[in-house]
């Protein structure tokens, strides 16, 4: 199990739960999302907020004439950095927000609660039709134009950020509601074929992990040997050959990409296994629990 390190540091300032976290590529800053319709940015080192995410259009205290009304968030869902950090994705209903964003890190030590961090709304693109976004998935560790949104209505919807539209709908992508996306990132440490990034799994709470090919725009493997009633995630390998999932067994579960087999079962666990993520520089899964624990697993 791991430990908390030497100074470990907390994160206060949500009044909900926490949606989703961040880091961006250089682990200097974390971003949150929260059930209380905010979002913050934070100096990950010093446990700091950045930037209070609480408008939906931005946070200037000049309002521009053609600036629509700025009130506050609603149903925020997921929130990730994009573009190398350039951007910031949102999820808020039935709505993609991209926001542009600037970080003030000189902090006056007498009045720290005053940043001049600013942010605004670059675009809001609607998932077709009037259903819930999901799920989001978009790769930050180099340069895509597109972004996966699934809805309640079990679709998928890629837009391309290049145009500002959906360029591709997958209908159907698993028998009920997708609550995760998993995107092929692959690794600076390994050369992946160009197709290998068409990629993507989709899954759904008791219909197991279906993967697709974007471009041909079909099911190309689907796992589903292990017990998932209740959420849970899943993620690639950096090298491109595994995909983790975790599951109501207590255990995680390996497979292998070219032939859908279980190849290790992570065991160990006292709880569900809710999410799994893979270390992108050493062979090692993390394996999030519900019972708040983490594991870490290494190749042996």
């Amino acid at each position: 199990p791991l430990a908390a390190a030497n100074g470990a540091r907390a994160y206060v300032g949500h009044a909900g739960l926490i949606q989703s976290a961040d880091l961006s590529t250089d682990s200097r800053w974390l971003l949150t999302s929260s059930t209380d319709n905010t979002m913050r940015l934070w100096d990950a080192g010093k446990a700091e907020m950045a930037m209070l995410m609480d408008k939906m259009q931005h946070n200037s205290t000049i309002q521009r004439e053609d600036d629509p009304p700025n009130g506050p968030f609603k149903g925020i869902g997921r929130a990730q950095f994009y573009y190398l950090d350039k951007f910031i994705l949102a999820t808020s209903l039935h709505q993609l927000l991209l926001y542009k964003y600037a970080i003030d890190d000189e902090v006056d030590d007498i009045k720290r609660y005053l940043t001049n961090s600013r942010y605004r709304l670059v675009c809001a693109l609607p998932q077709p039709g009037p259903h819930a976004i999901t799920a989001m998935a978009a790769v930050n560790s180099f340069l895509s134009h597109i972004v996966l949104c699934a809805g309640s209505d079990r679709a998928v919807c890629a837009f391309d950020m290049n145009v500002g539209r959906a360029a591709r709908i997958l209908p159907d992508v698993q028998r009920k509601p997708v609550h995760a996306i998993a995107l092929n990132s692959g690794s600076a440490f390994a050369a992946h074929p160009r197709e290998a990034y068409d990629l993507f799994l989709t899954a759904a709470a008791g219909d197991g992990i279906n993967m697709w090919d974007l471009r041909a725009e079909r099911c190309v493997r689907r796992f589903e040997v292990h017990a998932a009633r209740t959420p849970v995630g899943a993620a690639f390998s950096p090298c491109g050959r595994f995909i983790a999932t975790g599951s109501e067994e207590r255990c995680a579960y390996l497979y292998d990409i070219r032939t859908g087999r279980v190849l290790h079962k992570l065991t160990g666990h006292g709880d569900v296994v809710t999410d799994v993520v893979f270390s992108p520089t050493v062979p090692m899964v993390v394996t999030g629990c519900q019972d708040g624990t983490l594991r870490s697993f290494v190749s042996s």
